[in-house]
């Protein structure tokens, strides 16, 4: 587990860690151009403030003359010719006294008292047309020469194209954006960054890029970003590579079983005159990651040798008894589910303790728990194995000997052991053909069951000539492809609920 965990959580801090650096890259990336884009604002006012200065010079020259008809002309063109500009006002000690309109017209609608400054923004309500305007103020002894300045050219200013930001224009206490109307602040300031006009008194403001964005990443790292999934992606690939063959056989199996790989499969025991369903056989199947199964025979003998078919084993107990309750009501009475049981696992300190829990785990009390003792191993048959297997024939446990005659067993197991079934290998049964000579090793092997009043199932039924001999020896109990493969559960319940419920009795 620990092995599949690591390449999986380096991967992700790769690319937690290259996202981060790439935020932060871009980020100071957008405080630059927010900062760049904000000098450009400021140039952009210096040049309208410039030629606002420019005609206040023009402006004083005809404040020494009358204000008649080609004084306000000339008041005209100086404001015409000036692209940014509106109006020049000339005023005399606090009057009106010409200006660039005809009629010496006035498009504010009170003349304002300008700080310490002279520059003023103007709210909408101070002008005629209900526009806010910028307003630029040259002191020439008691002349005072006014030239207005639209919120057009102010808002045209501060609309630099770059994304995510808008600009203000702060003069004093006052600012403008581009939409809407002049706003004190009286305190309250929504900007945090700003830049000075080292020529005149105004400043651009701004809020700064957020420290991380999502969009900002899509929009100018994407391409980086998919560089950085990729790398993350190629460190996990080595880094389970590297895992996997540094990993022994042992270790790998050991990640297999407690990452629950290795799952049930179910053969249905039948009986072979009525063809119903009378239990299960439990076999293992390794089941791979990326689709398909690997057969008992790979794993189970270096679970064997290396002592993993105790845990593997439990787990599929456990497996089998959750599932075997999900469908409890399905299942016939007397139900056989049959676990093949190696002789190391049974002489462990705990297996009686395993044995009566997985009983426990059971919601139904009426099923037929056969323990199948394996002969891959021998079994040392002692006073405390004959006291485990009595305890757990008394808890109700059915006592099956697997694959009999292939292994260490021999018949001390039948005169030592109490022995309910006998499993007849299929290297016995597979022999049986037309030949009559073909069926006397297992003729003998069924004599002497019969003789010691042991039942019988017999595995690996593959032709009709088999089943025939075996019903006619009055074998009940039979598995094998010709009945059934072994089946995931999910084919197991299907084929339950094919099947009618037919109470089972141990023969």
């Amino acid at each position: 587990m620990r092995n599949t965990l690591i390449p999986i959580l380096v991967a992700i801090c790769l690319f937690i860690t290259g996202v981060a650096i790439l935020n932060i890259q871009l980020w100071y990336s957008a405080k630059a151009a927010y900062m760049a884009g904000a000098r450009y604002a400021v140039n952009n006012i210096n040049h309208i403030l410039e030629e606002a200065s420019q005609a206040t010079q023009a402006a004083v020259n005809i404040a020494g003359k009358e204000c008649d008809l080609e004084e306000q002309y000339q008041l005209g063109t100086e404001a015409a010719l000036k692209p940014h500009l509106r109006t020049i006002i000339i005023l005399k000690r606090g009057m009106v006294w010409c200006t660039s309109l005809p009629g010496n017209r006035v498009l504010l609608s009170r003349i304002p008292a300008f700080p310490d400054s002279n520059l003023l923004l103007a709210p909408a309500i101070d002008t005629v047309n209900r526009l806010p305007i910028l307003l630029y103020q040259s002191q020439f002894a008691d002349t005072r020469i006014l030239v207005t300045i639209s919120d057009q050219h102010i808002r045209g200013a501060l609309n630099v194209p770059l994304k995510g930001v808008r600009y203000a224009l702060r003069v004093a206490d006052d600012i403008i954006g581009p939409t809407g109307d002049v706003m004190t602040l009286n305190g309250h300031y929504p900007y945090t960054e700003k830049v000075h006009s080292t020529r005149y008194h105004f400043t651009i403001i701004f809020n700064p890029p957020p420290f991380f964005s999502f969009y900002r990443l899509i929009d100018n790292g994407v391409g980086v970003l998919i560089f950085i999934l990729l790398i993350a992606c190629a460190a996990a690939y080595l880094l389970d590579k590297y895992f996997n063959k540094s990993a022994t056989p042992e270790e790998v199996l050991r990640r297999a079983i407690s990452n629950g790989e290795i799952v049930p499969f179910y053969q249905p025991v039948v009986n072979g005159r009525e063809g119903t369903l009378r239990g299960v056989e439990v076999l293992a199947r390794w089941k791979q990651p990326h689709g398909g199964y690997i057969s008992p025979a790979a794993f189970i003998p270096l679970a064997e040798k290396s002592g993993l078919i105790v845990p593997l084993t439990q787990s599929l107990m456990n497996q089998v008894a959750r599932q075997m309750n999900a469908i409890a009501s399905k299942l016939p009475e007397g139900f056989h589910i049959g676990i093949n049981f190696s002789a190391s696992h049974i002489i462990s300190p705990t297996f009686v303790d395993e044995c009566l829990n997985y009983r426990d785990s059971f919601t139904r009390r009426d099923l037929n728990l056969v323990l199948e003792v394996t002969e891959r191993e021998p079994l040392n048959v002692d006073e405390s194995l004959v006291q485990r297997l009595n305890i757990l024939h008394e808890n109700g446990f059915v006592i099956a000997l697997d694959d009999f005659g292939t292994g260490y067993s021999g018949l001390s197991y039948l005169h030592d052991l109490h022995i309910d079934y006998i499993k007849i290998d299929h290297s016995f049964v597979g022999r049986v053909n037309a030949d009559p000579e073909s069926t006397r090793i297992l003729d003998c092997v069924l004599d002497l069951a019969r003789k010691l009043s042991i039942s019988i199932v017999a595995e690996g039924v593959e032709t009709k000539e088999q089943l025939d001999y075996l019903n006619q020896n009055n074998i009940t109990f039979q598995q094998g492809y010709y009945f059934y493969k072994p089946v995931t559960y999910i084919d197991l319940v299907k084929i339950i609920l094919s099947k009618p419920k037919v109470k089972v009795m141990i023969e």
